[in-house]
């Protein structure tokens, strides 16, 4: 946001974003972000972007209805996204944060905590009691974003083609549900 004050000259820049929810036909923009967030980080996702590349644009209908998915904005560039999803049979009062990813240049800037807020608010409106996710074990950097965001480690932990992943959660009870855009300024 750009403040100005009549007297003065000088101009002050904050950085400033919001997150919104991607609307179903924004299917393209969410083929593009992965494809961009998986050639920055192939490490941190499991498919590769030749894989994600070569999907149908009926996979990415399907993802849209599988998965409430945020993104975060500047200006007229994404800078990010997160994606929520439905209980698995097992876990009904559970969401999952099935994907996070911010742009580096914008990481440390209080994005990757809009978009977990956004993911947790519209759990807690989803009748959720805890958000989890799985991160790969080697992906200090990212278990330490989680850490302090409020997710802890369950302990459990699964083989992921030639790595493995554990499980964190967090509670997202006493959240209050929002809609809409999420104005953020740091």
């Amino acid at each position: 946001m750009n403040r100005t004050s009549e007297s003065a000259t000088v101009v002050v820049v904050t950085h400033s974003f919001e997150i919104r929810t991607l609307e179903h036909g924004e299917w393209a923009l969410l083929r593009q972000l992965r494809l961009r967030a998986l050639r920055e980080a192939p490490e941190a996702f499991g498919p590769s972007v030749r894989r994600e590349r070569l999907r149908t644009a009926s996979y990415w209908h399907e993802q849209m209805n599988l998965c409430r998915w945020f993104v975060a904005e500047a200006g007229r560039g994404q800078i990010g996204f997160a994606a929520g999803s439905a209980p698995l049979a097992d876990h009904v009062d559970e969401r999952h944060l099935l994907s996070l990813w911010v742009s580096p240049d914008w990481r440390r800037r209080g994005v990757a905590r809009q978009l977990i807020e956004a993911v947790a608010s519209w759990a807690a409106a989803d009748s959720a009691r805890s958000l989890s996710l799985w991160v790969f074990e080697q992906n200090k950097a990212a278990i330490n974003v989680y850490e302090r965001l409020g997710f802890t480690g369950t302990g459990h932990s699964k083989p992921f083609d030639s790595r493995q992943e554990m499980r964190m959660i967090m509670s997202v009870l006493g959240r209050r549900p929002e809609t809409g855009t999420h104005p953020a300024e740091f």
